[in-house]
């Protein structure tokens, strides 16, 4: 429906070129006393007019706003409803995360070991001393999943064991092995050493260094493991124990994963559920359009056709919407108990949508409702009074039409 409040086509919806034959013009025409009356007070003929088109104009966007509000809760893909949270009893053992449409239910873990990944922590060295690593190309290999890797340094005559540390650091990082370097300063005494690490955790993941050419190695004293890498050991709901090279594990086929921190010597709940919050808060937004449409209804009733709003009250009239927590007032707006809401959620998931957004639910029957009012000429809103305006007003149009202009103008051309 286009509305345009100074647009003659909003109170008339017959074309300009339309063959006019009304009831109203032929009494008014036999009495031209009465038209010459009722001219003579335009003024106040056009503002009713104006006032008119804006009621009708005002209810249709706040109409159409809420419909929009209502086919976010009626969205199939990305649906709210479809959405899930994941709740965690110990959060600094377990956490948890849920895509949409995960299943609603409560998983029991029980974490005997996290997995951990190697780490090899070299001595501490003073950084401004002349390096300990050999002078010249130092070479050595890292092996790490089967593969073996030559990584080289050189090392100059002067370089202190800062200059060498950050050359061996940035040639393993370069080599991209799945091993990674680091270098850590003593808090206390500036010394430095050089640390590597695997970059995943997992026995899979274990790996092993040796010089080739040079010492760089053995005089770092990153040679040999000073943490073992090793698999995460957990049970789902009281099953055999399992083992996982990752601490993220899958609960439900990549939908629900959890994600293993600290051992725990009881188990801890993980619970996957629909994110209530969100839902609340979009049924919430449709209350509030709702209550701004029915406003714009009250606002309009002077020229509005009262069925409209008896109609629209009636669609939020039902036992089944009080159940669930949308309340309707005694002024025809509604209202939202959010906790009864919530409650209805966390006890009747399945029902609670049904009613909100399922088929002839709330959103859906009052999303259908704006969209017959889209699709009905917008004087079909109108009551009768405003109604026998219009049909006087497209007699002045077919009488303009007949007759010269006469000085005072005829108001109705600024609405065309």
């Amino acid at each position: 429906m286009a509305l345009s409040i100074n647009s003659y086509n909003l109170m008339n919806p017959v074309s300009r070129t339309t063959s006019l034959s009304f009831q109203a013009s032929d009494s008014l025409g036999a009495n031209p006393s009465l038209f010459s009356k009722f001219v003579s007070k335009s003024k106040s003929y056009e503002q009713y007019i104006k006032t008119a088109a804006t009621g009708i104009a005002n209810f249709m966007k706040s109409a159409q706003d809420m419909q929009a509000s209502a086919q976010k809760l009626m969205q199939k893909e990305n649906s709210l409803f479809q959405t899930r949270m994941a709740e965690s009893s110990d959060s600094k053992k377990v956490t948890a995360t849920a895509l949409a449409g995960a299943a609603s239910k409560t998983y029991e873990l029980n974490v005997n070991a996290i997995a951990t990944s190697q780490t090899n922590s070299g001595t501490f060295l003073s950084k401004v001393d002349h390096s300990v690593v050999s002078k010249g190309m130092n070479q050595f290999n890292i092996t790490i999943g089967g593969k073996t890797t030559k990584v080289s340094a050189a090392i100059s005559d002067n370089d202190t064991n800062d200059q060498a540390l950050t050359k061996l650091k940035d040639a393993v990082n370069t080599a991209k092995t799945g091993v990674t370097a680091h270098i850590v300063t003593d808090d206390k005494t500036g010394n430095k050493k050089l640390e590597l690490s695997s970059d995943k955790t997992g026995v899979d993941q274990a790996f092993r260094v040796e010089d080739v050419t040079g010492n760089a190695m053995s005089t770092t004293g990153v040679q040999y493991a000073t943490q073992l890498a090793s698999n995460a050991s957990y049970s789902v709901n009281g099953g055999a124990t399992q083992t996982s090279q990752s601490n993220t594990i899958d609960l439900e086929k990549g939908k629900a994963t959890a994600t293993l921190i600290a051992p725990s010597m009881e188990a801890v709940n993980i619970q996957i559920k629909p994110d209530e919050g969100k839902i609340i808060a979009q049924v919430k937004d449709l209350v509030s359009s709702y209550n701004s449409m029915h406003e714009r209804l009250k606002e309009a009733g002077g020229v509005m056709n009262s069925s409209v709003r008896k109609s629209m009250e009636s669609l939020v009239s039902s036992s089944s919407y009080e159940r669930i927590g949308i309340h309707r007032n005694g002024d025809g707006t509604i209202k939202l108990d959010e906790e009864q809401l919530r409650k209805s959620l966390s006890s009747n998931f399945e029902q609670t949508t049904k009613a909100i957004s399922g088929n002839y639910g709330l959103a859906d029957r009052l999303s259908s409702a704006v969209e017959r009012y889209n699709e009905v000429p917008a004087s079909s809103l109108l009551n009768s009074k405003a109604r026998q305006m219009q049909q006087f007003a497209m007699y002045q149009s077919s009488m303009q039409m007949a007759m010269p202009t006469q000085e005072s103008g005829w108001f109705v051309n600024t609405l065309y």
